[in-house]
């Protein structure tokens, strides 16, 4: 299966969360993971702000950007992705509608834990979503 990883999931992967360890079930399948160059510092941000907010050590976050260097995924620029994404611009973010528009240029699944994101891109019916509940913390 080709999938195509948000923010989202992937901060929750590399941080081993029980969101995450569901997320490494559904990529241990087989098949090829992407990323937009974008996830990179989104998934940053993300960790900064669990720190921050003290959901996670500081060490933990450190390994997980460790770890994220060293994801086995492709990781594609943004720039040929800009006209969908901005096609999107009504429905979705634009950060959201980046890994929308990668998942729809690649033909693949896009795997999420953001509820919102995971039903506006369903609704959009361009490409398939699976969304990881988030919601039992760190």
């Amino acid at each position: 299966m080709t999938l195509v990883l948000d923010a989202s999931v992937l901060a929750e992967f590399l941080v081993g969360s029980p969101a995450g360890r569901e997320a490494a079930r559904r990529v241990g399948g087989g098949g090829s993971l992407h990323l937009p160059h974008l996830a990179v510092v989104e998934v940053t941000s993300v960790l900064r702000g669990w720190v921050a907010g003290g959901h996670v050590p500081a060490q933990r976050a450190e390994g997980a950007l460790e770890d994220l260097a060293a994801l086995r995924a492709d990781r594609w620029p943004i720039e040929p992705l800009l006209g969908r994404v901005w096609e999107l611009r009504a429905n979705l973010t634009v950060y959201d509608a980046t890994y929308v528009a990668l998942a729809e240029s690649l033909g693949a699944t896009l795997l999420t834990a953001d509820r919102r994101l995971g039903r506006a891109a369903d609704q959009l019916g361009r490409c398939p979503v699976e969304l990881i509940d988030a919601s039992t913390g760190r």
